[in-house]
């Protein structure tokens, strides 16, 4: 199944074409890049040992979030049995936290990232498995023995070569970085492709005080019957 990316065998030892890990490595950074300029949610994950750092850098840099340590299934599919007491806040078209609306934030599902990033999929197959039941797509680094099924994006590349990882992760965070700032820019020249958190939270509050409404009217007409 990994064929296509080996170049060669030497003394035994598979030699993945640095050409096809290039190609995927752009068309991986286009996804990660466009995901963080449409202000999604992206997930670094690489826990083996030496990765934290780089796994840290990349998302700090994307604007993301990361996981160095083990992954606890059902954090996807029970998100709200499991991560259900994480802090979320509101922010605005520019990353600035919007306070006074800690209790509306209460009642919310915890969120599910748009986008997760796996430096090593062979140990966090449980969390590819449950990013895929739930639609989030992912992008991987995948060594001939992994699977390419596994995600979204496959990067062949070597996982055992911390100094591979590294380099992957750190394009990618840039990637991330680069979408970011296409995204602030636009949102300086008024471009923005979502409703401010205060439109959507006045029409849930006209959507409560509609519903209540027709609670109401209902009860009255059971009543005078």
């Amino acid at each position: 199944m990994n064929s296509r990316y080996i170049f060669g065998i030497r003394s035994g030892i598979h030699i993945i074409s640095l050409d096809v890990t290039a190609a995927h490595l752009r068309r991986a950074c286009r996804v990660v890049s466009g995901v963080a300029e449409r202000g999604g949610l992206i997930l670094f994950v690489g826990t083996r040992k030496g990765q934290d750092r780089a796994v840290v850098k990349a998302a700090n840099m994307a604007g993301g979030c990361h996981l160095f340590e083990r992954w606890t299934p059902g954090s996807i599919t029970n998100g709200h049995q499991i991560l259900g007491r994480c802090r979320m806040r509101v922010v605005d078209e520019f990353d600035r936290p919007i306070p006074g609306y800690e209790n509306e934030l209460l009642e919310r599902p915890s969120l599910k990232p748009d986008l997760v990033v796996c430096l090593n999929p062979l140990e966090n197959w449980v969390m590819l498995h449950e990013c895929g039941m739930h639609g989030v797509p992912t992008v991987g680094i995948i060594d001939t023995d992994a699977n390419p099924t596994w995600v979204t994006y496959p990067i062949p590349a070597n996982d055992d070569s911390l100094r591979c990882v590294q380099l992957i992760a750190g394009v990618l965070g840039r990637a991330g970085e680069e979408g970011q700032k296409r995204r602030r820019a636009r949102a300086e020249r008024g471009d923005v492709t979502y409703q401010p958190v205060e439109f959507e939270l006045k029409k849930a509050e006209e959507n409560d005080v509609k519903t209540g409404g027709d609670e109401e009217a209902i009860h009255h007409a059971g009543g005078s019957g």
